[in-house]
């Protein structure tokens, strides 16, 4: 048990997760230090540092991990840290266990926002069409309903959202002031509105 302002919150287990450019590494931190005592796991520097990286995969989707290594490394930690966890990266869904999480929560962004998030990163086209591409078909958010269940999944928006604005947002889940939620965002009826399927996804 944890106190939070005048009362008696349960210590988290939070997963935060999404595709590349959707805010994670902000939020995580920003969680991180609005409550003191939590410690944030990078998945991908946890398997770096450990020896669990089995190629540097390819150019779209990063890291080959040993998933049973973090695994075990994740469920360690899980364990072991007494405070509030927050377990941040976009493998969460394929190596976190989802009886040791108490939330998932899944950063969306409108591919429209994002192509100047990857032209700022210099991502190739291909790269950049690849993780539109998974944006828009929600693939993350899929993969994490099966691994978390609906019971622990939501998702946020931060297309034109501040980092303290998605923060607000994460923060009022984790204290209960509001119930977590998902299937609301469909990027796909906004490409297709906007006439915009071909430029996105080649069919």
């Amino acid at each position: 048990m944890v106190v939070w302002g005048s009362h008696v919150r349960k210590r988290f287990q939070l997963v935060i997760t999404g595709g590349p450019g959707v805010g994670k590494h902000t939020s995580a931190r920003l969680v991180a230090k609005k409550f003191p005592g939590s410690k944030m796991i990078d998945i991908n520097k946890m398997a770096i540092a450990n020896n669990a990286i089995l190629d540097d995969g390819d150019d779209n989707f990063g890291l080959n991990i040993d998933v049973k290594k973090v695994r075990r490394l994740i469920d360690y930690e899980a364990k072991t840290h007494r405070n509030d966890l927050i377990l941040l990266g976009h493998l969460a869904p394929y190596v976190v266990n989802p009886s040791k999480i108490s939330m998932a929560i899944v950063l969306r962004r409108s591919p429209y926002e994002l192509i100047s998030v990857f032209r700022k990163r210099h991502y190739s086209p291909e790269k950049t069409r690849e993780n539109i591409a998974s944006e828009i078909l929600g693939i993350t958010l899929f993969d994490s309903l099966k691994s978390f269940g609906k019971a622990k999944l939501a998702e946020i928006d931060t297309t034109g959202e501040t980092p303290l604005q998605t923060l607000d947002k994460i923060a009022s889940l984790l204290q209960e002031n509001s119930r977590p939620r998902f299937g609301y965002i469909d990027w796909l009826s906004l490409v297709i509105r906007n006439n915009d399927v071909q430029r996105f996804l080649e069919y």
